[in-house]
């Protein structure tokens, strides 16, 4: 057996009830923001922002780091290998949901020598959620934009 894999075991037996928690529900919400992705008509999954909201609470960035922290985990070694949108849709509702207010998905793109690349990531006051800031930097922003209100939400 691999130290990576023998390190992982010694991990996860060492996990809290709440970082259990936080990635069994990255693990939910990472399968219905799949389903979400999948099933919405193309250009209804997103609504553009007039403005980037303000972070209204500093002290919810560390938990919004740790749901963070818990989708990318799940994304790499769960059972569904979840591409950027479907994290970004994932972490975005987990957010909503816990009340953590003035997170935004970004998107933007890049040009390398051979490729054109996209990516998608959340941003609450101004910092990347689980993401390297290397990396998202990397990428010229686009748009920001909130997740559109699903069926069951609209008014």
């Amino acid at each position: 057996m691999s130290h990576r894999i023998l390190g992982l075991a010694r991990r996860v037996t060492t996990l809290s009830f709440a970082e259990w928690r936080d990635l069994l529900q990255a693990q939910w919400s990472l399968l219905v923001a799949h389903a979400i992705v999948r099933s919405r008509p193309t250009g209804s999954l997103a609504i553009p922002l007039g403005r980037i909201p303000e972070l209204t609470d500093a002290a919810r960035l560390a938990e919004a780091e740790a749901v963070a922290r818990a989708v990318s985990h799940v994304a790499r070694f769960g059972p569904v290998r979840a591409r950027c949108l479907v994290r970004a849709v994932a972490l975005s509702r987990m957010l909503r949901a816990r009340g953590i207010a003035g997170s935004v998905v970004r998107i933007g793109v890049r040009r390398t020598a051979s490729e054109f690349d996209a990516h998608a990531w959340v941003e609450l006051g101004g910092v990347a959620l689980g993401e390297a800031e290397a990396h998202v930097r990397s990428f010229a922003a686009l748009t920001t934009v909130e997740l559109a209100p699903e069926r069951a939400e609209r008014v």
